[in-house]
């Protein structure tokens, strides 16, 4: 049997200026995000959400079952642990208060950015998701990505550019 949750990385304290991936999904892998309604509700409160908890949300995807977020910390109190917590319950209690629904699994998977670590991989992975899905042919005609810091043609520039390691604009 698997445990509820994803155990975190032994030793590594998640918290400060490092990047993740994170992937959270929908309670028992529904679509409550194939809803436009509820994507973009959910959308709008990735950045500002996240921004209370010392993030910024550098590249993000809403798919209809998951989302995906390349978070990175803002500052030495950044905790990804309880910013992913807060998120989940705010977004959580807002569904269940609509719909009577439980909205997410339990945990999240995350990845740890490491500075040699292509980035524009990683924010090609985000961005191409609705794309792989065949949920659109071109990722300009998906509502549902978008990032705190940049634009989308922005990401796809700052995609192309990054080879390694981080460049903040």
């Amino acid at each position: 049997m698997w445990p509820d949750r994803l155990p975190r990385l032994k030793g590594f304290s998640y918290r400060g200026f490092h990047r993740y991936l994170v992937t959270i999904n929908a309670s028992g892998r529904s679509s409550p995000f194939a809803d436009p309604d509820v994507a973009s509700e959910l959308a709008a409160q990735i950045s500002p959400r996240f921004a209370l908890n010392d993030f910024e949300a550098v590249a993000y995807c809403v798919m209809p079952d998951h989302v995906h977020l390349l978070l990175e910390g803002t500052s030495a109190a950044a905790d990804l642990r309880e910013a992913v917590r807060a998120w989940k319950q705010r977004t959580s209690y807002e569904c269940r208060r609509r719909t009577g629904t439980r909205l997410w699994q339990p945990g999240f998977h995350d990845r740890i950015l490491r500075d040699g670590d292509d980035t524009r991989l990683v924010v090609r992975y985000v961005l191409q998701n609705p794309v792989r899905a065949g949920l659109v042919l071109d990722i300009r005609d998906y509502q549902w990505v978008g990032s705190s810091r940049y634009t989308i043609a922005e990401l796809e520039t700052h995609a192309a550019d990054w080879s390694t390691g981080w460049k903040r604009r």
